[in-house]
């Protein structure tokens, strides 16, 4: 299997870890609900519509596609002391289902979607707000490949498959129950490499939807704790990180991939950090295949890093821009860029999943443990 189909090769576990930092149980400290103040209660609709991005050369004739989906939820929005402190915005909690057209019914077919989910809102005590959502859950795959009815469907081949799904909305309050809402979505359905072939499917969409309240909440403005006010300061952090990849020679068996990264965190605002460090990367199947082809050449890379880190409580979104510095056997590209969730706990270690891609093509999607300084 080509490198170009490499985001599918861990959705599974990637799908878990999410659910892992979404269910995660807040400690006694950190109750959500533990004074009197009552979750607000939300149930909303939203409508999307988007295109299939077609990061392998196999998927590409059948990528052209509009997909358009519609998608109902319920949540609990939590509004007391504690879950601001928790996350530095007041969060949801909420489950949805959806319902996706590929908009090819001969080939793809469509998805009916459960999702589990976490949504942090900034500044939600204002008429206009933003918020964040993180979010997995299980998928029904109406029209699978079939080497002899479906040969073409090279995305995915099992009826239960994995979504996993991130957005970015602004949200303007028209009343003290209605909300409307606006923004981009990305999501990404695959089956975890139980049965190949599973290039996965990977779609943006704009997002467009409306919000009621059936138990309307106040939101008022908080300072932070002096725990917290720490964890928004300058940090030094190295995370160990791995995952399984496929082979080039035998797609259907995996070799490890490991790594290490150092990088630095500097506040430049609230929620805002910029940051800078380096990571060295050994990928066993480069190894296998440089063995195959009888190529000497070290099969390791490292590179240096920089970026900016979205600091949301506990929580941290961090985008980085990577350039090759060592890599003997050049890589795709010179450059590429690392999208990470990372989860910070009370002590000094934090933990997350991170994605590696080559301008649109993902590499690979890596779990990780580190310590913050």
């Amino acid at each position: 299997m080509k490198e170009a189909g490499r985001f599918h090769i861990n959705s599974l576990t990637s799908a878990v870890l999410v659910l892992l930092m979404l269910c995660m149980p807040v400690p006694a400290s950190a109750t959500l609900q533990s004074d009197s103040s009552r979750a607000a209660i939300n149930i909303g609709l939203t409508g999307h519509t988007g295109f299939i991005i077609p990061h392998s050369r196999d998927i590409r004739d059948i990528s052209g596609s509009n997909p358009w989906g519609i998608e109902a939820d319920m949540s609990l929005h939590f509004t007391n002391e504690r879950a601001w402190q928790y996350l530095q915005g007041y969060p949801r909690l909420g489950a949805a289902l959806a319902y996706y057209n590929f908009d090819n019914p001969d080939i793809l077919g469509s998805a009916y979607i459960l999702l589990l989910y976490v949504e942090p809102f900034l500044s939600t005590h204002r008429r206009f707000s933003l918020s964040f959502r993180f979010g997995a859950g299980l998928a029904y795959m109406d029209n699978i490949y079939d080497p002899e009815t479906n040969p073409d469907n090279l995305f995915y081949s099992t009826r239960i498959s994995f979504p996993l799904e991130f957005n970015l909305l602004g949200n303007y309050r028209l009343s003290e129950r209605w909300m409307l809402r606006a923004g981009g979505t990305y999501k990404h359905i695959s089956n975890g490499g139980l049965r190949q072939p599973n290039k996965g499917i990977n779609f943006p969409s704009v997002t467009l939807g409306l919000n009621y309240a059936l138990r309307p909440a106040a939101f008022p403005v908080r300072q932070l704790s002096a725990g917290m006010q720490e964890l928004q300061e300058r940090n030094f952090l190295v995370a160990m990180f791995g995952t399984g990849k496929d082979r080039r020679d035998e797609p259907s068996s995996k070799l490890p991939l490991l790594g290490i990264t150092v990088y630095v965190s500097q506040p430049i605002g609230r929620i805002s950090a910029l940051t800078g460090g380096a990571e060295w990367i050994a990928d066993y199947t480069l190894r296998k295949q440089l063995q195959n082809e009888e190529d000497r050449r070290n099969f390791q890379r490292g590179a240096l890093l920089v970026g900016h880190e979205l600091r949301i409580g506990r929580f941290r979104f961090n985008q980085q821009l990577g350039v090759y510095v060592y890599s003997p056997y050049k890589a795709r590209d010179p450059v590429y860029q690392r999208w990470g969730l990372e989860y910070h706990t009370n002590g000094r270690m934090f933990y997350g999943i991170n994605l590696k891609a080559h301008r649109h093509v993902a590499d690979f999607l890596d779990a990780r443990i580190g310590f913050r300084f």
